[in-house]
């Protein structure tokens, strides 16, 4: 099996592609600059492509798909992964870069990417596109996080969407990973004191994260949940008896 995953250079995504490469598949991957690639190239074991592209331009979504083609025939799995944060400001106080950039990247390279995979995987008429969730994909929203949170929300909404506009492929789907609070750059870089509180009881890091993920994912799973309401009652509860030593 071939998967294909943007952002893979770093955090999230770097531990998917560690992960099914363990299992014997091939993954290609993305970064933003070449030193990038070399660097999370660095103890990689098994069959992977890393290639330079900005999700932000179509060209380069092009570019990527085709070279990941041309090395492995075919993308079996794609994951839409690559995506930024907001710096922790009232919408009032955004520059204008910090909102497009976020856009830019956490929507429009998702849905771009969403096509430019769809578009092959029609051709050989199988294939699973996953989405990247985080804070705000079910509809909660927390004041500071808004542009991220509305990006986010839009993708459940697009995801669940664009199946509706596969019923006439039946093995082609677009599915949701939802990774939960996981100790990346992404979620830490600008957190608030009283939202690491949180984040301090129910963060994961990625080795414990990623498995998960990726065996789902291997099974044929859609939407993939690792932070569950049950996990999160765990959490809490463990966290009381922390406080008490």
């Amino acid at each position: 099996m071939h998967v294909f995953i943007t952002g893979g250079s770093k955090g999230i995504g770097r531990g998917m592609v560690v992960e099914f490469l363990k299992r014997g598949h091939s993954v290609s991957f993305t970064g933003t600059s070449d030193d990038s690639i070399k660097k999370s190239s660095i103890d990689l074991k098994g069959d992977f492509l890393g290639l330079v592209c900005d999700v932000r331009n179509y060209d380069d979504l092009v570019k990527a798909k085709e070279l990941a083609i041309n090395k492995f025939e075919c993308i079996d799995i794609w994951i839409n992964n690559a995506g930024i944060g907001q710096a922790y400001k009232d919408v009032s106080d955004l520059t204008e870069s910090e909102i497009k950039d976020v856009i830019n990247i956490n929507v429009n390279g998702m849905i771009m990417g969403t096509s430019i995979a769809l578009t092959e995987m029609k051709k050989q008429n199988h294939g699973t596109i996953y989405n990247m969730e985080g804070l705000g994909s079910d509809g909660r929203v927390i004041p500071k996080t808004l542009i991220y949170g509305s990006s986010k929300r839009l993708l459940r909404y697009f995801s669940k969407g664009i199946n509706k506009e596969l019923k006439g492929f039946k093995e082609i789907n677009v599915g949701t990973l939802s990774p939960g609070m996981v100790f990346t750059d992404l979620l830490l870089k600008d957190s608030s004191p009283e939202s690491m509180k949180i984040i301090n009881i129910l963060g994961n890091s990625v080795e414990e994260v990623t498995p998960f993920l990726v065996e789902k994912m291997i099974s044929g799973k859609k939407n993939i949940n690792w932070l569950t309401n049950r996990k999160v009652m765990y959490k809490f509860f463990i966290s009381l008896f922390k406080k008490k030593k």
